[in-house]
C-alpha cells in the first residue's frame, strides 16, 4: 500500500505494521508507545488498531514544533 490518498480518501487508515514502517521503528516500539500513551493517536475497529495518516503526520509535526520551541 502506498501512503498516497486513494480514490478520494484524504486520510487512509493504516495498520500498526504500516505506521511502524512509515516511522522507521519496530512494531514493538509502536505498541509500547500506545501503552504509554505517547505515540501517534490511534483507534480500534473490531479490535484492530488503526491510525489515520493525517493524524500521524500531525503528531510528527507537533514533535518537530516542540523541538524548535
Amino acid at each position: 500500500m502506498t501512503l498516497d490518498a486513494v480514490d478520494g480518501l484524504t486520510s487512509p487508515l493504516l495498520d500498526s505494521r504500516e505506521v511502524a514502517a512509515y516511522l522507521k521503528i519496530s512494531e514493538s516500539t509502536l505498541s509500547r508507545w500506545r501503552a504509554d500513551r505517547k505515540g501517534p493517536p490511534f483507534f480500534r475497529v473490531g479490535g484492530i488498531t488503526r491510525y489515520r495518516l493525517d493524524a500521524v503526520e500531525d503528531w510528527l509535526a507537533a514533535l518537530t514544533a516542540n523541538e524548535h520551541a
